[in-house]
């Protein structure tokens, strides 16, 4: 594999045109080509050959087949004979690309020619990238579990972050890893690297090299899964623990801070928790605790943790309802319905719960998260249907009005009502909930309070035979119609002729007086 992705770099970096396809090919052709005065052709015809030993068809041996079928197919050469020669001579063309094509070939046909080892080493140290990366695949391929080729490796590996390089270096690495412990040495110090993502490849790159990992190594990563600055850091010395059968070691730790650290710790333990998707009955109790914490944050991470990993515990569901009922901060609450609709398991309480504080709520995001809720739960009935339509009328958040249509809309409930009539509704709402008016009202209903006690302090009245005890609601009733009788004589008065009278002139008619008298106005009105 790692010959191959040589020879395919050559194929860019070298050639401007396409290496014709190696069955297309005679063997005249090929060795012509290898004594061509012109060196490109002459790289063109090897890396064809290189081509041609790795992808020549390899004989499929069913379990008939005879000794005399099996000793044919084992017989079959990457090569014929009549090119050895040439590529060999090759090896010491006066070219360097000439030589090292020639040696990249010789590591297709795995010949181990000294020569092809000692032009990869030159190559390695000297080459350009591309040379040089091909010749570490290939002395890695071959076990030189040097210093120089592994820094390369771990250059490549650092340097040119993608999925395909990254699995390939790995791969050579855990190839090596069992001659030298250099490898690990050298991952240890990009661990303490001030680059986040450096120290993520390494991390990576353990798990997948595995070995015998030292105490050290292991401490290591157990510090920066729990205090490394950056979570993805976290997570990653978190998962390359448990690929390096060192599962036992994160339990125990995180074990640990739940029940014995402060309240960062345990933060930080219900993170990885949430991460790495791991409970064990060993973990619950100590869990269970962080949603009766005096910390707002150990709350927040216990309700987090509990919806991704979908605790169906009913411990667990118990807490998440009392937070919903009691916890004083309203961040909380939002996140504990927000778990419970993650988790999934409907229950009549928790449907009472939902559609309160849908309802009731003072906080624009708890009655936000309780409508998603309600929605990722798929709540039905005529009870779910009645609250939408109340909170449809009194809420008057954007965000919350937003949720609660989508909400209707996948609920089937958009159709529910007169929708019409409730937008009055709410308009009517909106307009008798001025603040002026308000006001008003509160001026008025104080005045007639201490008129009330005024007369029952000074003035007895007789009380009439049958007569029933005045009530609030009428009283108030009265107070409204009475004022609501003076502002229509109000309006009745000044709308009639203003009289002779200059005391009594009204204020429109006040105002009208500025203009001349006797004079008619643009649209024929003549003024008083």
């Amino acid at each position: 594999m790692a010959t191959r992705s040589s020879i395919l770099a050559w194929k860019i970096s070298w050639t401007e045109e396409t290496v014709i396809e190696w069955h297309h090919e005679t063997i005249e052709g090929l060795l012509q080509s290898l004594v061509d005065i012109h060196d490109d052709v002459r790289i063109q015809a090897i890396v064809t050959c290189a081509t041609a030993a790795l992808e020549r068809p390899r004989a499929a041996i069913s379990r008939g087949d005879s000794d005399k079928e099996m000793m044919k197919a084992s017989s079959i050469q990457d090569l014929p004979e009549v090119l050895q020669p040439p590529l060999m001579a090759a090896l010491c063309d006066k070219n360097a690309n000439v030589r090292m094509a020639a040696a990249v070939c010789q590591y297709a046909i795995q010949s181990h020619n000294p020569l092809a080892q000692e032009i990869m080493q030159t190559v390695l140290l000297k080459g350009n990238t591309v040379d040089s990366w091909a010749a570490a695949q290939c002395l890695a391929l071959e076990g030189a579990a040097t210093y120089p080729v592994i820094k390369r490796i771990l250059h490549q590996l650092f340097h040119k972050k993608n999925e395909d390089t990254e699995q390939q270096s790995c791969t050579l690495l855990r190839h090596l890893s069992g001659k030298t412990t250099l490898i690990h040495t050298m991952l240890a110090v990009e661990l303490n690297s001030h680059q986040w993502k450096d120290r993520i490849v390494a991390c990576r790159a353990l798990s997948r090299i595995g070995g015998n990992v030292s105490l050290d190594m292991k401490h290591k990563l157990i510090q920066l899964m729990l205090t490394d600055w950056n979570k993805n850091v976290r997570h990653a010395a978190a998962q390359a623990l448990g690929q390096m059968n060192l599962g036992k070691e994160v339990h125990d730790t995180i074990r640990l801070k739940l029940g014995q650290g402060n309240f960062q710790e345990r933060v930080e333990a219900l993170y990885l928790i949430c991460g790495l998707k791991l409970m064990t009955a060993n973990l619950l109790p100590s869990f269970v605790d962080c949603f009766s914490d005096d910390f707002m944050a150990v709350r927040r991470a216990a309700c987090l943790a509990a919806g991704a990993l979908r605790i169906h515990d009913n411990m667990v569901l118990e807490c998440l309802l009392n937070l919903i009922q009691g916890d004083p901060c309203w961040k909380i609450k939002a996140f504990a319905i927000r778990a419970l609709g993650q988790i999934g398991c409907v229950s009549p309480q928790l449907t009472d719960l939902l559609l309160w504080a849908f309802h009731y709520e003072e906080s624009p995001g708890v009655r936000l998260e309780a409508c998603r809720s309600i929605l990722a739960l798929k709540l039905q009935g005529d009870r779910v249907r009645d609250t939408f339509l109340d909170v449809l009328l009194l809420e008057t958040h954007e965000a919350v009005l937003k949720e609660i249509h989508h909400a209707m809309k996948r609920l089937n409930l958009e159709n529910e009502g007169n929708q019409e009539m409730l937008q009055e509704i709410r308009n009517r709402i909106q307009t008798l909930s001025q603040k002026e008016l308000l006001i008003q009202k509160v001026f008025k209903i104080e005045a007639a309070v201490r008129k009330v006690k005024e007369e029952a302090k000074h003035i007895y009245v007789q009380p009439k035979e049958g007569q029933k005890p005045l009530k609030l609601h009428t009283f108030l009733q009265e107070i409204f119609q009475a004022c609501e009788a003076l502002r229509t004589k109000s309006l009745v008065t000044e709308s009639s002729p203003g009289p002779k009278h200059r005391k009594q002139k009204s204020l429109i008619t006040c105002q009208r007086s500025t203009h001349c008298p006797g004079k008619k106005d643009c649209d024929g009105t003549i003024w008083i």
